[in-house]
């Protein structure tokens, strides 16, 4: 027994001084079979590398030009919004008016209601004071009316009830109320029953209100309807009410006679470009 473990023993000895001088030949034996292995795993750490390096800068351009491309819509709206603007300028470049030390050029800031497009803010000015009724003329028509109050300037057009102001009908400048309906349309009452108004007649303001200048535009009778104790005028408007971009606003009515010649031929121009 003692001999066979002494045998056991001198064995693990030879053996272990074999390995021993063998270590290198094996060393290099496995560098060389897992060289390629070692090779692979490099390459597919530098590939994943690559593609996360990669992915990266995507994701950083896609978020640059996220942002650049935000830049530019609001770039794009703001010079849309100014083309705009000049488009309405261009369109409104009325000089009937300009020469009117009475007149004030105002400019529609938002609706008051947003489901109301008959009542707008509009700039305000120090020259006006509280609570009087101003004329609204767009372009040179008859448009509506604007009150001031606690600082703001409110507009209310002629397709709104509160808008009323005096007219006069037809060639006799039949007198009566004018009162709003909606976008097209207004009513001319308290018109006298005996007066004889026909379906075409041309409707102008009197004047006589305090309101607005004598003699501006402001439809044709489409309708004549007759009450107990007057008559009753339906009248197409000329003013886009739907559109109010700018207007001129009277500041005071002046009754002088070269502002009513002056007028007279504003309502013939405008008699023409209305046919």
């Amino acid at each position: 027994m003692k001999t066979s473990r002494l045998i056991l023993f001198v064995l693990l000895i030879i053996l272990g001084i074999f390995l021993l001088r063998q270590e290198k030949y094996f060393q290099d034996k496995f560098a060389l079979i897992s060289l390629p292995i070692k090779e692979y795993y490099l390459q597919f750490t530098n590939n994943i590398k690559e593609l996360r390096d990669k992915y990266l800068q995507q994701a950083e351009s896609v978020e640059a030009l996220k942002k650049e491309n935000i830049l530019l819509r609001k770039y794009l709206y703001q010079q849309r919004i100014t083309i705009v603007k000049l488009q309405q300028l261009a369109q409104f470049n009325e000089k009937k008016f300009n020469n009117y030390k009475n007149i004030l050029r105002v400019q529609t800031i938002s609706y008051k209601k947003l489901n109301d497009f008959s009542q707008v803010f509009l700039t305000k000015s120090s020259e006006l004071g509280e609570d009087k009724i101003y004329g609204l003329i767009q372009k040179n028509v008859a448009a509506g009316i604007a009150i001031k109050e606690n600082d703001t300037l409110k507009g209310i057009l002629l397709s709104n009830p509160i808008c009323q102001f005096s007219t006069f009908i037809g060639k006799d400048k039949t007198p009566g109320i004018a009162k709003g309906i909606d976008a097209e349309n207004i009513e001319v009452n308290f018109i006298p029953k005996w007066s004889k108004i026909n379906v075409g007649d041309k409707v102008l303001t009197s004047g006589m209100d305090d309101i607005f200048l004598p003699n501006i535009p402001v439809g044709e009778v489409t309708n004549i309807i007759t009450k107990s104790t007057y008559k009753t005028a339906i009248v197409k408007t000329y003013a886009d009410v739907l559109h109010p971009n700018f207007f001129y606003l009277v500041k005071e009515v002046l009754q002088e006679n070269d502002n009513n010649s002056s007028l007279n031929k504003v309502e013939n121009n405008s008699t023409k470009e209305k046919k």
